[in-house]
């Protein structure tokens, strides 16, 4: 019996997302971060300045697990905690130079990885997939409704 189309998804993402950690893991680490640093400076890349309680929202994370990773990220000397003068309790997150720098040699690490992984698609079929994907992304999110993208 065939699987159902949403079985199918539910097998593809899964597949793609082992695939995508196992295919990652050694650029980012070879540009001196893990997995869940490279999300956590590209976050505070896209956001300017977060608190620790916003970034552990935006990716789901408890705030013992973010303030760990944070830690790691300030002793490298790839993020600033500057205390929020709005709220004494709370500290302000930035990148740093090191950091922005460390991200974007992580980003061109990871980029030739896929980049070589992917020139037998035509750029057509690469933009296509990001459109489906950034689709599916905020379907997941509870963003989009069918018509919101094409």
């Amino acid at each position: 019996m065939p699987d159902s189309v949403e079985r199918r998804v539910v097998r593809e993402v899964g597949a793609a997302t082992r695939l995508i950690r196992l295919l990652m893991t050694p650029p980012l680490h070879a540009a001196g971060i893990t997995q869940a640093e490279y999300h956590l400076l590209a976050l505070l890349e896209e956001r300017g300045t977060s608190t620790g309680k916003e970034l552990a929202c935006l990716l789901s994370l408890d705030k013992t697990t973010i303030s760990r990773q944070l830690t790691a990220l300030e002793d490298a000397g790839l993020i600033t905690r500057t205390t929020d003068p709005s709220n004494r309790r709370s500290h302000l997150i930035t990148l740093t130079d090191a950091g922005r720098l460390r991200l974007a040699d992580a980003r061109q690490r990871s980029l030739a990885v896929l980049t070589e992984r992917f020139t037998s698609w035509p750029e057509e079929e690469l933009g296509a997939l990001a459109d489906h994907l950034a689709r599916f992304n905020d379907v997941l999110r509870g963003e989009s409704t069918e018509a919101a993208r094409p």
